[in-house]
């Protein structure tokens, strides 16, 4: 038994009548007879009941039916989704993502499901060193991270590079002007988005504070960007972070300041290795973004 055979037995009882189906399959009748009577002395069972006037499904030939058309159907939806994944409408994207950039993704993500609604996303978080050795690994099709010093063997699409701006609590409103200054920073408890590796945003930060002879008030540090946002939303202090489009609703009770006086800027940038295959998916994620 094998696939055209269900196909034309499918065909037959769907039909009720081996000349209609015939007819419907671009066959002659007797090669279908005679498919019929192959397929019964295979299983040893009568499959149909055959009279002049009319004919019966036994309970055997329902139940051949029945795995027929799940069978049948079942191939049909993955041809179906195959097609899906190779036109790059269906199939799934691994991407990385580094803290600083967890909202610049949400909205890629967002614009990409728009558009391409049967595509799953699998996403995984850490820091940029981390992620970029995931990538070369191949267990990452993309990336997005803050672009570090130095990278090799990669394909980048540089993003719009975003400035510093300053996050205080909105209950703290009262504590700065409209464009803050140094020295009211300085006089706010302080929490640093400490050293990563290959980046120096904490040294101009501090940098800044230097130049005026100041020194923040340093109550804690961290690597982690959506810790120092929970931080300040807790209100345990104020912290300079680069401004990535935040739109979180971790952001509902803070307020956000530009700090023009930073001469530091973080550039966001889409990865990929050189030379490597990724689903078509993949392909129109990377294309997508701009």
């Amino acid at each position: 038994m094998d696939i055209r055979q269900l196909q034309y037995y499918r065909e037959i009882v769907k039909h009720g009548n081996i000349s209609k189906a015939a007819e419907a399959l671009h066959i002659a009748q007797p090669p279908l007879s005679q498919l019929l009577k192959k397929l019964e002395l295979e299983l040893g069972t009568v499959l149909i009941h055959r009279y002049r006037q009319k004919w019966e499904v036994t309970e055997s030939g329902r139940l051949l039916y029945e795995y027929a058309e799940q069978l049948l159907s079942g191939m049909d939806d993955i041809k179906r989704r195959i097609g899906e994944i190779e036109s790059g409408i269906a199939g799934t994207v691994r991407i990385g993502v580094s803290s600083a950039c967890y909202n610049l993704l949400v909205e890629f993500i967002a614009s990409f499901r728009d558009e391409f609604p049967k595509t799953h996303l699998e996403i995984t978080t850490g820091d940029s060193e981390g992620l970029l050795a995931k990538l070369r690994q191949r267990d990452l099709d993309l990336t997005l991270i803050l672009s570090p010093a130095k990278l090799e063997e990669v394909e980048t699409k540089k993003l719009k590079t975003q400035p510093a701006v300053l996050l205080a609590p909105e209950s703290w409103s009262d504590k700065l002007s409209d464009k803050p200054s140094f020295e009211e920073i300085a006089r706010l408890p302080f929490i640093l988005l400490s050293a990563m590796e290959g980046y120096s945003f904490s040294t101009a930060v501090l940098r800044a504070f230097e130049t005026l002879g100041l020194q923040p008030d340093i109550v804690a540090e961290c690597k982690d960007v959506p810790l120092a946002v929970a931080l300040v939303n807790r209100g345990l202090g104020v912290s300079i972070i680069p401004g990535m489009h935040y739109k979180s609703m971790f952001f509902n009770n803070l307020k956000i300041y530009e700090l023009p006086k930073i001469e530091y800027h973080v550039e966001p940038i889409l990865v990929k290795l050189k030379n490597a295959p990724v689903t078509r998916a993949a392909e129109r994620f990377w294309g997508m973004v701009e």
